[in-house]
């Protein structure tokens, strides 16, 4: 019985070795994909704002995800990153609409 008990320890100690070794690398690539996306946001972010399409939710949105990047949260910062992308593209896109629909 003992026995056992010390190898459900074992086992026990090995799963979470290799989970707390594995766990860095992964933070590492959330990290890395959030910087990315932060740097994509604030060139479109940038491109809007010269073309004076910038709308405020993109503004916003890049707000915060440098605020989350700071904080260490890479999957809200990557997430709203790809939203001030997105806001950003649509208010440049904006600008090929017609400004009075017939």
């Amino acid at each position: 019985m003992r026995n056992r008990n010390w190898f459900k320890g074992m086992l026990v100690a090995f799963a979470c070795g290799t989970l707390s070794s594995a766990q860095p690398a992964e933070a590492a690539g959330h990290e890395s994909d959030a910087r990315t996306e932060v740097a994509r946001a604030e060139e479109a972010v940038a491109a809007a704002s010269a073309r004076g399409a910038l709308w405020t939710t993109a503004r916003d949105a890049l707000r915060d995800a440098r605020a989350a990047l700071a904080a260490g949260d890479f999957d809200t910062a990557a997430r709203a990153a790809r939203t001030a992308t997105e806001q950003a593209k649509l208010g440049i896109e904006q600008l090929s609409y017609p400004r009075f629909p017939e």
